[in-house]
């Protein structure tokens, strides 16, 4: 008798299952689950025939994709996206068309710099605001509160929102280790790590060998990860337990940090309550 499929009910839900059958699908499906990672909203929004183009695949691939899952039909699987992004105070519908409208746009001044990077951090912080629940921050509270030992992670771009977080952290007095590379320490730290301790970690493609080392021995030791990242269905994305996914805009081959610094202030704040 075959296995009966798990529905999911929520979008954290339907990520995290995604996530962990991720290896197991075709490279067509494969295709379709980076693209709604990548672009909720317009999943949220759009029609199959407008996705299947945006995707690169045929509009029953999308309907495989959802009855792969357990959905009858792409339009229930739509729900799940729609539910956590229509009923919002702003049209973003309406700002989606208005984004790609302004992509167009030259940027050869100051002034044009400086509203290009104000309008992608803007559009990052609405996506963070609906694209994240409340739950997925709870729950990343709590392990966070109940580790004998953070330690925090982040390098490159990535390394002001570890510095920040660990700032953060130490201030309410937990055990917190700033995994930053300081005197070549960074391997012998990580082996002190066990499986009551929990690895918070920035990370983004392309992962810095030093981030993939760091995930590759909080998995081997059964510590818990919560990651800050750009593609939860990467490899080290999937190892997390809780996984915050984060898609900024470049802006002249530049990406902010100020999704990831709202969510590290979020969790920081969130641990004193």
């Amino acid at each position: 008798m075959p296995k009966k499929i798990e529905v999911a009910t929520t979008l954290d839900a339907f990520k995290d299952i995604l996530a962990e059958r991720y290896d197991s699908l075709s490279n067509r499906l494969k295709q379709v689950a980076d693209f709604i990672s990548e672009e909720p909203m317009v999943v949220a929004f759009e029609t199959m025939s407008v996705i299947s183009v945006k995707a690169g695949v045929p509009i029953s691939t999308l309907s495989r994709f959802a009855n792969t899952f357990g959905f009858d039909g792409f339009s229930k699987m739509q729900l799940l996206f729609s539910d956590q992004y229509f009923h919002k105070p702003r049209d973003y519908k309406e700002r989606i068309k208005r984004a790609k409208q302004e992509g167009s746009e030259q940027v050869d001044s100051i002034q044009g710099i400086f509203e290009s990077l104000g309008d992608s951090n803007i559009k990052a912080m609405e996506d963070i605001l609906v694209g994240i629940s409340p739950s997925k921050l709870e729950d990343a509270i709590k392990l966070l509160a109940n580790a004998r030992t953070i330690y925090v992670q982040g390098v490159r771009r990535a390394y002001p929102v570890a510095s920040y977080l660990s700032y953060m952290l130490i201030k309410e007095d937990l055990n917190v280790v700033l995994l930053d590379g300081s005197g070549g320490m960074s391997s012998p730290m990580l082996k002190q790590m066990k499986d009551s301790d929990l690895l918070l970690i920035t990370t983004f493609k392309p992962h810095a060998q030093e981030s993939i080392s760091a995930i590759e021995r909080a998995d081997k030791v059964g510590a818990k990860i919560v990651a800050i990242t750009d593609h939860q269905m990467s490899e080290y994305g999937r190892k997390a337990d809780i996984c915050f996914e984060i898609v900024e805009n470049d802006v002249l081959g530049f990406r902010s940090l100020t999704s990831a610094m709202f969510i590290a202030q979020t969790l920081a704040v969130g641990l004193m309550l």
